[in-house]
């Protein structure tokens, strides 16, 4: 329970947040539906975080926006999590800016040339970090809270559809000869 752990949050805050905790998921699944959809599930992590502090504290802000520039939104989301975190006595000892950098240049990634541009593949991982400390979050000030660790059919189907389009697209950058399109006429010229 709250009480057990130190918090600087008062009983308003606490409440408000047990009425709308931030986006619970496991880490596995939020490692799993990032690789499968090629970060899409990255954006959509990211637009339930911003609704949900949106929600919960009245803002005037667009979601789906901040969601759209995640890697740039990054830099005032993860500290806002961390202060969150920290508030309700779940201290978070991640660098907000060095994840919000390290997501922004990991999701820019895509951009370098193959094999390189694999590197963009990793553009979860600190949203890893983040995710760890919002759980631990939820599990301090809202235990019987959902925590999003099943796999829906949906999800399935993504899944399987997604990791078939990644090894192919792994395969196409690592292959010597991916760049290296001749035609016929070509070889015989």
């Amino acid at each position: 329970m709250v009480d057990s752990i130190r918090s600087v949050a008062n009983v308003g805050e606490t409440d408000a947040y047990r009425a709308s905790p931030q986006f619970a998921v496991s880490l596995r699944k939020l490692a799993v539906m990032s690789l499968c959809t090629f970060g899409l599930y990255e954006l959509y992590w990211c637009y339930k975080q911003w609704d949900t502090l949106r929600r919960r504290e009245g803002e005037i802000l667009s979601p789906f926006w901040r969601a759209f520039f995640a890697p740039l939104w990054g830099f005032s989301l993860f500290p806002r999590i961390q202060e969150l975190t920290a508030k309700h006595g779940v201290p978070a000892t991640w660098p907000a800016g060095g994840l919000a950098l390290a997501f922004l240049l990991l999701t820019a990634a895509w951009r370098l040339p193959d094999p390189w541009s694999l590197i963009s593949f990793g553009s979860f991982l600190p949203l890893l970090l983040v995710q760890r400390s919002l759980n631990a979050l939820n599990a301090a000030v809202v235990p019987t809270a959902e925590r999003n660790d099943r796999y829906s059919g949906w999800n399935v189907v993504i899944i399987v559809i997604g990791a078939i389009l990644l090894v192919f697209a792994v395969w196409a950058a690592v292959s010597p000869n991916s760049g290296d399109v001749r035609t016929t006429r070509d070889v015989a010229a």
